[in-house]
């Protein structure tokens, strides 16, 4: 009986393979990882008119640069041109 399950399984996983190959020649991405979206600070920050991603100096403005320590003459020392 485990032979059996396991020829199952084989025989799914293979036909899952020649589905995504299938999908993948159409153009269609079929991975089973989880694509994670824009996190609530980004939406936030487009909110506030920062056009920078978090891990830019220059969205440090306004509630974000209090929430990091800095604020005006505080020590961030930059200026966007």
């Amino acid at each position: 009986m485990a032979e059996l399950i396991q020829t199952f399984k084989s025989m799914q996983k293979n036909e899952s393979e020649k589905r995504k190959f299938l999908a993948s020649i159409q153009g269609i991405d079929l991975n089973d990882e989880v694509q994670e979206g824009p996190t609530f600070d980004d939406i936030q920050r487009k909110a506030l008119g920062i056009n920078a991603s978090g891990d830019d100096v220059v969205s440090l403005q306004g509630s974000f640069a209090a929430q990091a320590g800095f604020g005006i003459g505080e020590g961030l020392g930059y200026s966007k041109e």
